[in-house]
């Protein structure tokens, strides 16, 4: 199992919730589904490293797309409605349009 990609998800992943954090206090408990997405992600990242599981890492891979996904679905109204404030998102959004890539890469 190819590690490399794990580990720069798992470095963005943290990144990503220190970032997001930001964003969080600033729209509320909108993103609770997409902060309970992300901390799955981590534990599912860190333990697919560990353990060195294929199917934990396809786990992971899932579950790092479903944070992805979370991520736009959840900020979408924002960024859609009230957009002078889109620009604090930006950080946080970048972090995560990496994770896809770098998940299908983990698992090929």
């Amino acid at each position: 199992m190819q590690v490399t990609y794990s580990v720069i998800i798992l470095a963005i992943l943290v990144s990503g919730i220190a970032s997001g954090f930001i964003t969080f206090r600033m729209s509320g408990m909108r993103l609770a589904p997409h902060f309970g997405a992300l901390i799955l992600a981590l534990i599912a990242t860190i333990a697919a490293i560990a353990t060195g599981n294929a199917l934990v890492l396809y786990a992971a891979a899932l579950l790092q797309l479903i944070a992805v996904i979370t991520a736009f679905t959840q900020t979408w109204a924002t960024l859609k409605y009230n957009f002078q404030t889109s620009p604090a998102y930006a950080p946080h959004l970048a972090l995560m349009a990496m994770i896809p890539v770098l998940a299908i890469a983990s698992v090929i």
